[in-house]
């Protein structure tokens, strides 16, 4: 005797019959209205955002890892030839511990806003990092000293093209604010 599946005519016993299936989760499609704060922060910019958040996501799975942070800092010219470096600048993103950054973390980071005073305070601590004279200044010598310890693997001429952007007004020093202009893209002079 062969068993034959039910008709419609015949009740299924529930406690016999096997589970729905769950259901389809597909990608989680984006969103930037979850994400936009008006007026400080529009759909639009949300959007800018998200499509650098892409550039860095290569594989597109939600969150940058350390392999792709890694091509990321050295896509900007930046060599990482230490993995504690990755790993302390993911350790600084990475707010929810899930070993990459999400775009929410990004979103974050590109849209933090700090005050001139902080921004100025914390860059004269890293001014202070190469200024191992303590004068005020950093000279050819100091700036290549530091790279030489950071591990950094640059040539005389790289480092020298390097001070030559950073001594904004050409007296063959990088004063503090020369650094500052420097590092916050302002012209010399304007504060």
């Amino acid at each position: 005797m062969s068993r034959q599946a039910p008709s419609s005519a015949q009740k299924v016993d529930p406690k016999r019959a096997p589970p729905p299936p769950p259901p389809q989760k597909g990608p989680k499609v984006f969103n930037a209205e979850d994400y936009a704060k008006p007026p400080h922060l529009t759909k639009e910019e949300v959007l800018e955002v998200k499509q650098a958040f892409d550039i860095f996501d290569n594989d597109g799975s939600g969150s940058i890892d350390p392999q792709e942070l890694r091509e990321a800092f050295e896509a900007s010219g930046i060599k990482t030839y230490h993995n504690k470096f990755i790993y302390q600048v993911l350790g600084e993103l990475d707010t929810d511990n899930s070993g990459g950054i999400d775009f929410e973390e990004f979103l974050h980071l590109a849209t933090a806003k700090v005050s001139d005073k902080d921004t100025r305070e914390q860059i004269q601590k890293v001014f202070n990092l190469y200024d191992w004279n303590k004068e005020g200044r950093i000279t050819w010598d100091e700036l290549k000293r530091v790279a030489q310890d950071l591990g950094e693997e640059m040539t005389d001429e790289e480092i020298q093209h390097m001070f030559k952007k950073a001594d904004l007004d050409d007296d063959g020093f990088v004063t503090f604010d020369d650094f500052y202009n420097l590092m916050t893209q302002k012209e010399y002079g304007k504060q």
